[in-house]
């Protein structure tokens, strides 16, 4: 069945994941110098591809990822074709100097899912959204009785604390879901990634909002453990929060604020603003997001000394570019796909946020990454058993 599969494939990309020798040494050497690109072109153990260009290079990684018996391997190939099998991946990481200190990242990674059409994405979230649309009582009952199991293994992380629905004269209901993160609970059978929770996620705050002419459409923020959704919808279509109902617009205004503790220092973002585009076609169904306005910045002290000019360069020109979505691919698979594009200029700064975001991911490496692996294997695997039992 074809949402049985998009589950399995997500369950085989998270179990016991391996990495060859070549994709380990580059996974963590790019984690540490992403922001520091020179230390990285020069390095040829990295790299599958490189070219020469008027502008200094181009190196190219190129991954193909499949289960393997009981492992998901990871392994550095040149020229990795488009997936064709349940649960294969395609990665291609690439890397362009455009002048003496400017360079530019661009990112691939598709993800055979299945035969589900990318149009089903479609209904599957206007499913979702039309679940919301009763009493808050009837909502917990039919996600405890339609599925028992992947509620139970998410809720070890997630749980619903709060729903509440409020009707409209119009027919249409405005949603309010409270989710509560919890390290402490799923730190119980996985204590690494408890533990990662409890010191990177649960102090995080953000706050993401999708607006048209002034109007939200959906907005979602997180403070202290808490996750607060709010939308309004009718019969599965969202609807503005506020104002007469209206058709969802192609091209959403995005703003976002976010804020992570890392150590001693309080970094992040607000009033990050961008388009949000909904891409519709007979062979794909995406979201694309493009910031271009430089947002405010958080920084420690130290590296605001280190600041001479803005942090624009990442949000110039094309700005940074991200979409994901679902899009037909060959022999029957549709592809879970992602992409992103980002331009960096090495500088002291952003040398220095570097080793911040280093000191994150040298936490999350190691045990903490395999619990929380296996968190997700278990969460598919319980929805997959949810699913088969519905029919």
């Amino acid at each position: 069945m074809a949402f049985d599969d998009l589950a399995a494939a997500v369950e085989a990309r998270f179990t016991n994941v391996v990495r060859a020798p070549k994709f380990a040494h580059a996974r963590l050497r790019i984690a540490r110098f992403a922001l520091a690109p020179s230390k990285l072109a020069s390095d040829s153990a990295l790299w599958t591809a490189r070219r020469r260009t008027r502008g200094g290079g181009e190196h190219d990684l190129e991954l193909h990822a499949a289960l393997t018996g009981n492992e998901y391997r990871f392994t550095a190939r040149p020229s990795v074709p488009l997936p064709v099998h349940v649960g294969d991946e395609r990665h291609l990481i690439s890397l362009q100097q455009t002048g003496e200190d400017d360079w530019r990242w661009h990112t691939e990674v598709d993800h055979a899912v299945g035969s589900m059409p990318p149009s089903r994405a479609t209904d599957v979230f206007r499913a979702l959204f039309a679940s919301g649309e009763r009493s808050a009582a009837a909502v917990r009952t039919d996600y405890r009785l339609a599925f028992p199991r992947t509620a139970q293994a998410i809720g070890r992380l997630l749980r619903i604390d709060s729903v509440g629905t409020a009707g409209q004269a119009d027919g249409s209901t405005i949603v309010t879901l409270r989710l509560v993160v919890s390290g402490d609970s799923v730190g119980r059978s996985f204590p690494a990634f408890g533990t990662f929770i409890r010191k990177y996620v649960e102090p995080a705050r953000y706050h993401i909002r999708l607006a048209s002419g002034g109007v939200d459409w959906f907005d979602a923020q997180s403070a202290k453990t808490v996750l607060t959704v709010r939308f309004r919808s009718h019969d599965g279509e969202l609807q503005p929060l506020t104002g007469p109902a209206r058709r969802l617009p192609d091209t959403l205004a995005l703003q976002v604020d976010a804020l992570a503790k890392i150590g001693l220092f309080t970094v992040g973002v607000t009033n990050m603003q961008g388009e949000f585009v909904h891409v519709r076609s007979t062979r794909e169904r995406a979201w694309a997001m493009r910031f271009t306005t430089e947002p405010d910045w958080h920084l420690p002290l130290i590296a605001e000394r280190l600041l001479s000019t803005p942090l624009r360069r990442p949000f110039d020109g094309r700005g940074v570019v991200f979409r994901l979505g679902f899009r037909t691919g060959a022999e029957g698979q549709t592809l879970l796909s992602r992409t992103l594009d980002v331009a960096v200029r090495e500088s002291a700064i952003m040398r220095f946020l570097g080793t911040l975001g280093f000191t994150a991911m040298s936490d999350f490496a190691g045990r903490v990454e395999e619990e929380e692996n296996r968190f997700i294997a278990d969460a598919m695997r319980a929805l997959r058993a949810d699913i088969s039992s519905l029919h």
